[in-house]
């Protein structure tokens, strides 16, 4: 009789064993898939981040030109303003 018992016992242990196996390779399953577009979504976010960095790269190099030339032209300006305030001095004092 105890014997019966103890196989009983065995028996449901192993099937709930199982079960419990069976459940947790589900989840692990279910994890895996979630860890996979965890990653594929990081990927696509390192690659636009990339991009932007290179974009925002793009930007500060045509912003440093801009500046540059404008105030290449400044300089220019300037210089002709002053030659012309002297052109405007010389002919006063030339009356």
């Amino acid at each position: 009789m105890a014997n019966g018992f103890v196989l009983v016992l065995l028996r449901e242990l192993r099937e709930n064993l199982n079960k419990l196996r069976l459940g947790l390779d589900e989840r692990l399953e279910s994890g895996n898939a979630h860890l996979e577009q965890i990653t594929t979504s990081l990927g696509r976010v390192e690659s636009d981040l990339n991009e932007q960095r290179k974009f925002n790269r793009q930007i500060a190099l045509n912003q440093a030109k801009h500046e540059e030339l404008h105030a290449s032209s400044m300089e220019q300006i300037q210089s002709e303003l002053r030659e012309l305030r002297e052109q405007i001095h010389q002919l006063k004092q030339g009356r």
